[in-house]
């Protein structure tokens, strides 16, 4: 009886799968099953020809990443060279223009029994600026105290006061400029005889003192120095008046003047060191 039942199992298990293998028979016939088995028919195992074209749009793309690169690597090349030759460029200007300033050092006017020394100039504080520099030029370089020191002056290279050295050293030297508020400077107007005075303000402007009431001093004027001054030669230009004010005496008058010394140069002093006759 048992054996019987499940002789019956069997049978109805082989005919149900004989219907599901006759389902799939006919389901491969359809036109919707053809169409999905030829799609991924065609993805997994496509065309001599658009293997070809696949294979030939890869070696592209690779020719183009690497065209990509080799680009990239020349262009930094190109941006290296380019930085290079523009630092030597701006190293060409700047060696170029230190040579035409100190060939026009060269050619100042020799002066009578002054010998001219040339030296460079650092600041220390820009808030010092018009108050002291240093020169790199000292004792080694026949350089002492209260020796006068100019600039030549970019507009018309004529050698204007700037200050007098106060301290002196083997290789350098400080130096106090006629703005230095510490300083006077005996001046004179230039062409008119008018005998005053030149005090330092700590800036590009000098206080102009002890100007007659009644003397014809206007914006404009020059300012040199006066026979009164123990360093500088008489005559030296100093600056140029810009305003005159009526003064609260009734005898003097005062006036600002923007220095000559400040328009230098490339940074360069001329020392002005007398010799015996």
């Amino acid at each position: 009886m048992c054996q019987h039942q499940k002789s019956k199992y069997e049978n109805i298990i082989f005919v149900f799968l004989l219907l599901i293998g006759f389902f799939f028979i006919a389901g491969r016939l359809t036109s919707p099953v053809k169409l999905i088995k030829n799609l991924v028919y065609y993805i997994s195992y496509p065309t001599l020809r658009t293997a070809d074209c696949i294979f030939r749009s890869m070696e592209t793309f690779a020719d183009n990443v690497k065209a990509i690169v080799y680009t990239h690597r020349e262009n930094i090349v190109f941006k290296q060279k380019n930085q290079e030759l523009t630092d030597k460029l701006r190293s060409y200007d700047a060696i170029s223009e230190e040579y035409n300033n100190l060939s026009r050092l060269l050619k100042l006017t020799k002066i009578k029994n002054i010998i001219c020394v040339f030296a460079g100039i650092s600041f220390g504080a820009l808030d010092e600026r018009y108050q002291w520099y240093i020169l790199d030029k000292g004792g080694a370089d026949g350089l002492y105290n209260e020796l006068p020191v100019a600039m030549l002056n970019k507009e018309n290279d004529i050698l204007c006061v700037s200050g007098k050295i106060i301290e002196t050293y083997k290789t350098s030297s400080k130096v106090v400029l006629i703005t230095n508020s510490i300083s006077i400077l005996p001046v004179e107007i230039k062409d008119k005889g008018i005998n005053c005075l030149a005090e330092g303000s700590n800036s590009s402007l000098l206080k102009i003192t002890y100007i007659p009431f009644d003397a014809d001093v206007k914006p404009g004027d020059e300012i040199v120095v006066s026979g009164l001054s123990a360093v500088f030669q008489k005559g030296m230009p100093v600056g140029v008046i810009t305003a005159v004010s009526e003064g609260v005496s009734a005898d003097f008058k005062t006036a600002a003047a923007k220095v000559f010394y400040e328009n230098n140069i490339l940074n360069k002093a001329v020392v002005l060191v007398p010799q015996k006759e």
